[in-house]
């Protein structure tokens, strides 16, 4: 009878061991949901941080190639003026056909631009004011690239002109050797995501295309051979440098060297 009783006993001893099993499993359980849960919020989290700081890239990317696009217009307004020119004082100018070229393409250059900074008025940037380390020349034309954005014939290059927040100079400059270029300088473009913001700086150059004035050529047989016309690639006349990334502001400290202001 004892021996009988220590078995129940034993038995009855071991009633909690299923209930410890099972709050075991499910503590294991939750620990492992609870882990893959966060690792998918995490990876969720990287993913839309990783995505807003594409969005914001690509927008302040987006927003310099729109207006790159537009100065490419501009290099084939200016080379039809200078291309005039230049034939209209062919003879007259028949020993620097292409110094006066270059001169006249830079000068159409430099008034459109010109022209562009004095339709802004000092009504028109007292809206600016706020923006500190900036002169009133710098906020003209600041409004002058935007209003060049904004007036743009394709819709989509006017909503990224308020991308554009400082630029710090415009006009000719010279180089050591002397070759001369247009320059928007200090260009700067941020675009925001979400909580995310891209910084772009660059200065843009436009330079005259290669023409070449010679009207025509003697082949082998001394005959003259009229000269073929040529292709001309505008957009090789725009081009960024000195463009790089920031994830912060770089605003006031940005200062690039194009060469020296030519007149």
């Amino acid at each position: 009878m004892r021996l009988e009783y220590c078995r129940k006993k034993g038995k009855l001893d071991n009633r909690g061991s299923a209930l410890v099993s099972v709050l075991v499993i499910t503590t294991f359980i939750t620990i492992i949901a609870t882990t893959m849960l966060y690792m998918a919020a995490m990876n969720y989290q990287q993913k839309q941080t990783d995505y807003q700081n594409k969005q914001s890239f690509y927008g302040a990317e987006k927003a310099l190639d729109e207006f790159k696009s537009i100065l490419v217009s501009d290099v084939q307004d200016a080379y039809l003026y200078a291309y005039n020119e230049t034939s209209k004082n062919f003879l007259w100018r028949k020993d620097d056909l292409t110094a006066y070229f270059q001169e006249s393409f830079m000068n159409a250059l430099n008034e459109k631009w010109k022209e562009r900074v004095d339709d802004v008025t000092a009504a028109d940037i007292s809206g600016l004011q706020s923006i500190a380390s900036m002169n009133d020349g710098q906020k003209k034309l600041l409004l002058a690239v935007r209003n060049v954005m904004e007036d743009a014939e394709e819709t989509e290059y006017n909503d990224c002109a308020k991308y554009f927040y400082k630029i710090d100079s415009y006009g000719l400059y010279e180089d050591a050797a002397g070759a001369k270029k247009f320059a928007l300088k200090g260009i700067q473009v941020k675009c925001t995501s979400g909580n995310y913001t891209t910084f772009l700086y660059t200065d843009i150059c436009l330079e005259p295309p290669s023409v070449n004035w010679q009207t025509g050529f003697a082949d082998a047989t001394g005959a003259t051979q009229e000269k073929a016309w040529e292709t001309i690639a505008f957009t090789d006349c725009v081009y960024y440098v000195n463009w790089h990334r920031a994830d912060y502001d770089e605003r006031d400290n940005y200062n690039t060297d194009l060469g020296n202001p030519a007149s």
